[in-house]
Order: C-alpha cells, then sequence, then structure tokens
C-alpha cells in the first residue's frame, strides 16, 4: 500500500509539472537544472572592463600588464591581480599616490603572481567569497611599499596580509560561461588577517576595511594560461 501511494504521489507531481509547463506558466528551460556557479566559475578569467562605483573606466589602473585570475577547483587562486586588489582595499584615492610605481612593484614580467583562495555555497548562487594573499617583504614587496608610502609602518609592514571580501557578487549569464561580472558592492564586507606562527588568523588593523572601493569587473574566460597572458601582454 505504502509503495502504490508514493507512485501515485510521484505521477502526480509530475503530471502537475508537465500540464504547468504545457500552458506556459513554468519556464521548461529553468526546470532543467544548471550546473553549479562553482564550477562555472572555474578556469582562467582575464579582466577586460573594470569601474569604479561612480561608473568610470578604471581598467588602465588595476592591468599591469594584465590581470587574470586563475579559479581552481580546490578553491585556489593564482593571480595577476595584485594592482587590481590594491586599488579595491585602498580606495582610488589612495591608489592614485602609488599609480605611478604600481608597475615597478608588481614584476609579472617575471611571472610572480599573487595566491589566494575562494569561496563559494554549492548550487547557483549569487555570492562569493574572494581573499586574496598580499605579502610584505621588505626591499621587493607591493604590500611593503604601498603601506609605506601611505605613511603605515611599524609592525604592519613585515607581514603577509590576507585580504578577504566576503559576499561578493557572481554573475553569469544562462548559458553563458564566457563572461562573468564580480561586482564589490553594499552587501560585500571585508575583513583582514594575518597569521600567527600555528597558522591562525590574526585580525589585522593596517588599514580600515570599510574604506574598501565599490568596484564592478567584467571577466572574460581564456583558453590560455596566465603565463601565456602575461607574455602576451608584454610583447
Amino acid at each position: 500500500m505504502i509503495m502504490h501511494t508514493r507512485t501515485f504521489v510521484s505521477l502526480f507531481a509530475t503530471t502537475g509539472v508537465l500540464l504547468l509547463a504545457s500552458c506556459g506558466l513554468i519556464d521548461w528551460d529553468k526546470l532543467i537544472e544548471q550546473d553549479p556557479t562553482k564550477t562555472r566559475m572555474e578556469g582562467v578569467w582575464q579582466v577586460t572592463e573594470a569601474y569604479n562605483e561612480a561608473g568610470d573606466d578604471i581598467l588602465d589602473k588595476i592591468s599591469f600588464p594584465v590581470t587574470a585570475f586563475q579559479l581552481s577547483s580546490n578553491n585556489s587562486i593564482a593571480s595577476t591581480a595584485g594592482p587590481m586588489m590594491m586599488y579595491v582595499v585602498y580606495g582610488g584615492s589612495k591608489y592614485t599616490e602609488i599609480g605611478s610605481k604600481i608597475d615597478q612593484v608588481f614584476d609579472y614580467t617575471q611571472l610572480k603572481f599573487t595566491d589566494g583562495e575562494w569561496f563559494i555555497d554549492g548550487g547557483v548562487v549569487s555570492r562569493f567569497t574572494l581573499e586574496m594573499k598580499l605579502e610584505g617583504l621588505p626591499g621587493q614587496s607591493s604590500l611593503t611599499t604601498l603601506l609605506g608610502l601611505l605613511g603605515i609602518g611599524g609592525d604592519y609592514l613585515d607581514v603577509t596580509v590576507y585580504h578577504k571580501f566576503r559576499d561578493v557578487k557572481v554573475s553569469l549569464e544562462d548559458g553563458v560561461d564566457s563572461v562573468m561580472t564580480w561586482e564589490f558592492d553594499d552587501s560585500t564586507t571585508a575583513v583582514y588577517n594575518t597569521k600567527d606562527k600555528y597558522g591562525d588568523n590574526v585580525l589585522w588593523n593596517g588599514f580600515n576595511t570599510n574604506l574598501f572601493a565599490h568596484c564592478t569587473f567584467v571577466l572574460t574566460k581564456r583558453v590560455k594560461t596566465i603565463n601565456d597572458l602575461v607574455n602576451d601582454a608584454k610583447n
């Protein structure tokens, strides 16, 4: 009796869905399960458009020589996004103070990349977390140079800072996996950490997390590696 009841319920549900779809009350395409957002985000992406909160084009301010991300299935990131993340973290007004030096600091022609991680729920979602690691090693690091120019010194200099942005908005068009948009908007929050000798997070107070720039970035998927993109850009 239980088996018959379950079969009847299943048949009834299926018949109902088919009737609604045939009447145009359900978009049949929407019934087909989409790939998880995480799966669609994996791969190599190049930032091809970049805008600040006012809608001004800032692509030329963040690409030295090209801004690219490799998002791996194990949540790791390799990127040339140091200048981009510096712009987001320190804001456009602060960034202009060190813009003329940024190409000297980020020597991606030597293929020195910026590492990070990304985190996202399963299924189809619209927000994810981006964490980028910027090192502070005297004499060679972007972070040390920038903090020094901003007047931040002392214990805040010789560190590696993990800049985490929660709830970055991600958009991918239905059926299109070649263009993706990231938005650092009012729902995005930031937290900056270092790590202690045990690898545990320690809050870093070197810069106000409320001052990050609200930006929009359009990324285009590439079949090339990050190395190839950098080599193409510098040639």
